[in-house]
């Protein structure tokens, strides 16, 4: 049957990514404590093209992602999946990018109320020819007061649910679980998923008492991260969706 993929190409153009993309397949996420989460995930797969070659056999990402698919997943699986791409398709790099929701279990601050609070990951895992590389994104809501409204006002100040986003280039494991704890920290207050009238009172005085802007939150994140030793780099930044304004708020910080 003829092979239209592998025919030569004569325009000379080496192509950096091409694949598929918005493939959805459930995945057993490894978490601590030896646990295991079922996720659906939504996952591109990328491999580079040859100058020489017209196109990549694009049914070879789906069919290593289905081989994979009922396997527990951790960094080192991902590593290898991609790794398949590149020997399989005989390409200099590849590229598996993986996106997915995360839940933790959370209890309420004064009636420990249980619920559970979903945290957007993704995992990019990159493969080459000698310098691999795994960049873990996480997203976190906290909760943000005005330290300027505390200041000018007489009985209040505005405050409002912020997404703290963190992407860390992995030099060794970092769970999902501690990267969450330690942005969770770093707000005027948490967000809980369930609160009755005690844990409202201790979510509002607390924030109350603990007032920041965006960038106070991106500059006490990144004084955290910047200890942690299985890192390279990372970047953080945090978006205030503000209660009196409209716009958002963000401050950014990328590492050296």
């Amino acid at each position: 049957m003829k092979d239209i993929q592998s025919e030569f190409d004569t325009r000379g153009l080496p192509l950096d990514m091409v694949g598929i993309t918005g493939i959805s397949l459930p995945l057993l996420i490894s978490g601590k404590k030896n646990s295991v989460q079922p996720v659906s995930a939504v996952i591109s797969f990328y491999a580079s093209l040859a100058s020489d070659i017209k196109g990549h056999h694009m049914s070879r990402f789906v069919e290593i992602l289905y081989e994979n698919s009922g396997k527990r997943i951790t960094l080192n699986r991902l590593k290898f999946i991609t790794s398949q791409a590149k020997r399989r398709l005989d390409v200099e790099n590849a590229y598996l990018e993986v996106s997915f929701n995360y839940f933790m279990k959370k209890k309420a601050p004064v009636t420990g109320k249980i619920g559970y609070l979903d945290y957007r990951c993704i995992v990019l895992t990159k493969v080459n020819s000698g310098d691999d590389e795994q960049v873990l994104t996480v997203e976190v809501p906290i909760m943000l007061l005005c330290p300027c409204s505390k200041a000018i006002s007489k009985y209040n100040a505005h405050n409002q649910r912020a997404i703290a986003k963190v992407k860390v280039v992995l030099r060794k494991k970092l769970w999902i679980e501690d990267i969450i704890t330690l942005i969770e920290k770093q707000g005027s207050c948490e967000v809980y998923p369930v609160l009755k009238r005690p844990d409202e009172k201790y979510v509002t005085e607390k924030s109350y008492e603990n007032a920041k802007f965006v960038e106070d939150i991106v500059r006490d994140i990144a004084n955290v991260f910047s200890q942690k030793k299985n890192i390279v780099s990372f970047s953080v930044e945090c978006e205030s969706q503000e209660s009196i304004h409209n716009h958002n708020a963000f401050a950014k910080y990328i590492s050296l």
